[in-house]
């Protein structure tokens, strides 16, 4: 076994990475709670949000997902072979994805002022379309970043690629307070205009240390004497297309989720927004960071054919996910109400958009755990090179969420939160399609007995603090969490010295009875974290 690819290992690059994250993530709420302060859930805002997902779409194709997947095993391949053929590979194909994307986006453009000129939309999408055409030009540098990211993450450089979104949350957030007293269809506007600065801020911290990885086998000369659409590239493109096409599927399916959360409520998409970044702290510390750290550990495992340690690094992943992403989801629900309330609850910020986000958050916390699965699973198909199976996964999900969310919306009128609860569905059902094709190939060691009792151990704990918490907010805080279940009215602090008070009392009870029982019944895999943060620390 490769000393470098140890399940320890792996949890140091992954805690590397899960640091750098927390940083960008803490940056990401500040820009939230910057947002909802300075806009609240105004339409003009959720039409902003509208365009920022379209606009994002490409981006999830050609700067994360698909590209990393197909990058990463076949420069680990190039690599082991010569450093320096590994480092014309990645060359070419940077700067062939920048052209690429240059005459794309530049393409979509010249549609998009078409369309908004001369496509007698109503003004509501025309808004959508004005605001999507500007934020376009951005995408060339995000997805820059993603790629520069999978370089780094094969040089085991995590905290930088986790840390960098701190430079987009700082354009955006330094945007958003200087426009927070013009009118929010103005100001988004600006917004819009100040994403595409955001996106360059993000790739630029990237850019030194991707030089410097380069300068070690190139020259200078050479670094900028690329062969554009090298032959070595084509060997990518199939492994690309798979995997685009169950991303494609997902984009498609989240921009049509904003688009039925607009038919469901104008402010619909922004309470979909402020609920979905909280949901997805935990997925992108937790899941992101293993996922990201296990990419190239398990390409290399599949490469040397060691199939023994290929399990035992999909046994630790799914041992450690669970032990930190069910506690998370399940927190979600018991601490999402003062959570949302502390951060969002001020300003322009509604007592009824404190509600409709926390129903939202509620519904997409229910796919938390198997949306982690997920990006595991694909990660295990991927070092095999097996790209069908993942993205049929995402087309059938898509499919099933295009369904369920037309019943809930259009047929039984159900609001923005019902896309939520039908895209939690959809990961459940994507987690077991994985799951069960993984399994034929692995046989029954994916889910082994030591798998089995971690994962029995980790909900034993959560479900005695979840229940205790509740009981203590409800009985010695006024938590409101309760009442809202069964249906009462509500209303929310508005004090954020209250708010403040409120959610230490009901996080650090559920923390405190989550650890003391997992120490009880000796529950190894959420000691371990503990152990494995205090060896950082010393180190």
């Amino acid at each position: 076994m490769q000393k470098e690819d140890t399940p320890r290992a792996v949890a140091r690059s992954s805690l590397a990475f899960f640091t750098g994250t927390l940083l960008s993530r803490v940056s990401g709420l500040g820009r939230d709670m910057a947002m909802a302060f300075a806009f609240g859930s105004d339409p003009a805002i959720a039409a902003f949000m509208v365009a920022f997902r379209l606009a994002n779409a490409i981006r999830r194709l050609f700067g994360e997902g698909p590209l990393p997947a197909g990058f990463i095993p076949h420069f680990e391949h190039v690599r082991n072979d010569s450093p320096e053929k590994g480092a014309q590979f990645f060359r070419d194909l940077f700067f062939t994805l920048a052209t690429f994307l240059m005459l794309l986006v530049g393409g979509i453009d010249l549609l998009l002022v078409i369309w908004w000129k001369w496509g007698h939309l109503s003004e509501s999408a025309a808004q959508i379309v004005y605001l999507t055409m500007l934020m376009m030009p951005g995408i060339v540098f995000i997805c820059l970043f993603g790629l520069s990211s999978a370089l780094l993450q094969c040089e085991k450089r995590f905290f930088l690629t986790g840390f960098a979104p701190v430079g987009f949350n700082v354009v955006w957030i330094g945007s958003a307070w200087w426009l927070k007293d013009k009118i929010p269809s103005d100001a988004v506007v600006f917004l819009s205009l100040a994403i595409v600065v955001a996106f360059l801020a993000q790739w630029m911290f990237l850019v030194p240390r991707t030089y410097s990885v380069l300068r070690g086998a190139l020259t200078g000369k050479h670094i900028f004497s690329p062969r554009l659409f090298h032959p070595e590239i084509k060997k990518i493109i199939k492994p690309f297309l798979l995997g685009a096409i169950g991303v494609g599927a997902v984009q498609i399916n989240s921009a049509m989720d904003a688009i039925f959360a607009r038919f469901a409520s104008l402010e619909g998409p922004a309470y979909l927004w402020y609920a979905i970044r909280i949901e997805q702290l935990p997925l992108a510390l937790i899941a992101i960071a293993l996922s990201s750290a296990l990419l190239p550990s398990f390409a290399r495992a599949m490469k040397n054919q060691e199939y023994d340690r290929y399990l035992q690094l999909m046994h630790f992943a799914l041992k450690r996910s669970f032990s930190l992403i069910f506690p998370c989801a399940i927190a979600l629900f018991v601490l999402g109400v003062v959570g949302i309330n502390l951060l969002y609850g001020r300003g322009d910020f509604s007592h009824a958009a404190t509600y409709e986000t926390t129903l939202c958050l509620w519904g997409y916390g229910l796919g938390l755990v198997p949306s982690v699965f997920v990006l595991f699973l694909a990660s295990g198909f991927y070092a095999t090179k097996e790209y069908k199976i993942p993205s049929r996964g995402s087309v059938y999900s898509v499919i099933l969420n295009l369904a369920l969310t037309s019943l809930f919306v259009f047929g039984w009128g159900w609001g923005a939160f019902s896309i939520a609860v039908a895209t939690s569905i959809c990961a459940f059902f994507n987690c077991f399609y994985l799951a069960y094709h993984l399994k034929r190939q692995v046989g029954n060691a994916l889910f082994n007995r030591d798998v089995f009792q971690s994962f029995f151990k980790v909900t034993s704990a959560t479900v005695t603090a979840a229940g205790i918490t509740l009981l203590v907010g409800y009985f010695l805080i006024e938590d409101p969490t309760l009442q809202l279940i069964l249906g009462k009215e509500v209303i929310f602090i508005r004090s954020f010295k209250e708010q403040l008070l409120q959610f230490l009392a009901l996080s650090g009870t559920f923390l405190m009875i989550f650890f003391s029982y997992a120490w009880m019944i000796n529950a190894e895999d959420v000691l371990e974290l503990i152990r494995l943060k205090k060896r950082e620390l010393q180190s």
